[in-house]
């Protein structure tokens, strides 16, 4: 089930000894064992243990999985980071999996894949991965509406993509923006002034006024960019390996959730980063990244200046 399935599923009564959470947002990651906590086990700091999966030691997570809850129908063992290949699971934890006790319940949280545990019947699969924009805007609204705060669907939109689509960040800046206006609406004035954007948005953003021909708004975000504390080589470095994604989404035929796993960026990013490229020819894409990536190693090896560099291949980039 994905993550917006899983309260519906405890809430019906539905109930499972092994859950594995897994996927790319460490927010909705965090809030599954949240929403699991809250729905299965009392007196949480009596009747939950973490374990590292990375340095998992079986006898101590077996003896949390089999010892009896206090004050509490059923504890909960959290083991983080837990890829063991499909040998390892026919003992140790692998048994808890098979035969699981009815006091017990098994949170497995990853970031990545583990597909030995999902052969298992008994483990529930949580899906976090990236939201959809339209969720995202949802959850700010929610979330600001919870607070008697106003915000509208554009504007939500406009936090997400200043962050990029990062939960953890749209978190802490809905949050912020939320304090700030102490009731009423959240303006766009309010967003320009609190919603830090980050270097990956500000890249987007000056290429995005570049494929709009808008060049004066692009050297803008450049010189914002270097009075925010930006270097010219910084700058370089991070336009090349930006200018690569776009050329790589443009040639690529594969399916936007797998381009954005081999990226590692979220899915949604995807599709914008396509609507980006279409504004490029193929050739000049090839081009831009021949160049900068020429001009990344002359001024890493100190051979070119930076600052030189990098107004020849913005100003490359916006007349070819």
């Amino acid at each position: 089930m994905v993550f917006t399935e899983l309260k519906k599923s405890l809430n019906s009564g539905e109930r499972f000894s092994v859950y594995l959470i897994e996927g790319t947002d460490a927010y909705f990651r965090s809030l599954a064992v949240e929403t699991l906590k809250n729905a299965l086990v009392s007196e949480p700091s009596l009747n939950v243990s973490t374990f590292d999966g990375e340095n998992l030691n079986q006898g101590d997570a077996l003896t949390s999985l089999s010892a009896f809850p206090i004050l509490s129908e059923r504890r909960m063992t959290i083991i983080k980071e837990y890829y063991p290949k499909a040998d390892a699971l026919k003992s140790g934890i692998g048994e808890f999996i098979v035969s699981p006790n009815e006091q017990s319940v098994l949170v497995i949280v990853n970031e990545g894949n583990s597909e030995p545990l999902k052969k298992f019947k008994s483990v529930c699969v949580v899906s976090c991965g990236a939201a959809d924009s339209a969720l995202i805007v949802r959850w700010i609204k929610a979330t600001a509406t919870a607070s008697d705060v106003k915000i509208s669907d554009a504007l939500a939109e406009t936090v997400a993509e200043y962050c990029r689509y990062d939960m953890t960040r749209i978190k802490g800046e809905t949050e912020k923006l939320i304090a700030y206006v102490g009731g009423g609406e959240i303006t766009e004035e309010a967003v320009n002034l609190l919603v830090s954007r980050d270097a990956e948005y500000k890249i987007y953003e000056m290429t995005d006024f570049i494929a709009k021909r808008k060049f004066d708004l692009a050297v803008k975000v450049v010189f914002d960019m270097l009075d925010k504390g930006e270097t010219p080589a910084r700058i370089i470095s991070a336009v090349y390996n930006y200018f690569r994604r776009l050329l790589f989404v443009a040639i690529s035929d594969k399916p936007n959730a797998e381009t954005a796993a081999l990226l590692g960026i979220k899915e949604y990013a995807v599709k914008k980063t396509k609507e980006q490229a279409a504004a490029f020819k193929i050739r000049a894409l090839k081009n831009a990244v021949d160049r900068l990536g020429d001009s990344d190693y002359f001024v890493k090896s100190g051979k070119a200046d930076a600052d030189e560099l990098m107004w020849i291949n913005l100003f490359k980039i916006m007349t070819e």
